[in-house]
């Protein structure tokens, strides 16, 4: 992917415009203190807001604007600032707050969420469970969804939505999408969240359950977290291969160059068959660049990181069957 990093807003109107409507374009969803030449320093990112994504297509749109304003009830409720936009395909909502310690807190507030959205529609719900990474990325409002369409070969643009927008159809906002939405930046409602305190792992009941995947192997419940985005960073993708390393070589060092590139072999397969489809997450899958940075975490026959580690790191999104203490 063409990515940039902007030092001023013009640059960063420019980029936009130069762009729109040949690419899709996204930006950061989390602001970050600070950054090297190209990206920004992770451990500099300011954790002040939740990006909720209401996942649709065209057979799920009005499930997901279903959602959309079940949840807004909530926000407006108690008066939360918050922004909602038309994605293109689907929707998604900011509400800020002051910032949080680490991303835990962020999740704990979003099970509040989903539980209260459950509560109202049941189960089958459009609210997606990847939230709290720190590398995702949004679509830039009034930017062409490139993948989008109203059914009469026009694309899409993601354009704001208010809380007087409630009342709209379905159809309404796909006919408003056909063309930018040049509002100005407002953040609705006055209050900032107050993220909640998450306990310590080893005080959380329960156990969180192993993702679907369309994969063949199963993804440790973190992980799936922090790699279902559009941009995980590469120690990311680093852990996630040592996980598929992990799996298929039974926990047990590769002894031979046929053995390691086998194995090789099998990862990068998994891989594409989870992110390499149309619809995928990744935005920047790459068969050839993949395989050369897997090539080194298989071949030195690293393995998945310990629970500590991973905690330590803010992977961890709760007990899960691998868990047990600190020392795992």
């Amino acid at each position: 992917m063409k990515r940039k990093k902007m030092t001023t807003r013009n640059d960063y109107i420019n980029f936009v415009q130069a762009h729109n409507n040949r690419t899709n374009v996204y930006t950061t969803v989390y602001d970050f203190e600070h950054f090297s030449e190209k990206m920004p320093i992770e451990s500099t990112v300011i954790i002040d807001r939740i990006f909720l994504d209401f996942d649709a297509h065209e057979d799920t749109l009005d499930k997901a604007w279903r959602d959309v304003k079940q949840v807004m009830e909530l926000v407006i409720k108690r008066d939360y600032e918050h922004t909602l936009f038309f994605s293109g395909r689907g929707f998604h909502m900011f509400i800020f707050g002051e910032p949080a310690k680490n991303m835990r807190e962020v999740q704990v507030l979003f099970r509040e969420i989903k539980e209260y959205l459950i509560s109202k529609v049941g189960k089958d719900i459009t609210l997606d469970d990847r939230v709290g990474q720190i590398s995702r990325l949004r679509r830039v409002p009034n930017t062409v969804n490139m993948s989008s369409s109203d059914g009469n070969g026009n694309a899409l643009y993601c354009i704001p939505l208010r809380i007087d927008d409630l009342d709209l159809t379905v159809e309404e906002i796909l006919t408003l999408s056909i063309n930018p939405r040049y509002l100005p930046f407002k953040m609705e409602g006055s209050k900032k969240v107050i993220f909640p305190k998450a306990k310590p792992i080893e005080a959380m009941k329960g156990s969180v359950s192993v993702p679907k995947t369309v994969g063949n192997l199963p993804i440790l419940p973190c992980l799936h977290n922090a790699v279902m985005v559009e941009n995980p960073t590469h120690i990311t993708r680093a852990y996630l291969v040592s996980w598929y390393r992990d799996m298929i070589s039974g926990y047990r060092n590769l002894e031979t160059n046929e053995e390691k590139e086998k194995t090789l072999n099998l990862v990068v397969e998994e891989l594409e068959r989870v992110f390499a489809d149309s619809d995928s997450i990744w935005l920047d899958w790459d068969k050839r660049e993949t395989k050369k940075h897997a090539k080194f975490t298989v071949y030195n026959n690293y393995n998945t990181p310990h629970c500590n580690k991973l905690i330590s790191e803010g992977f961890c999104v709760g007990k899960c069957w691998r868990y047990n203490d600190a020392s795992n």
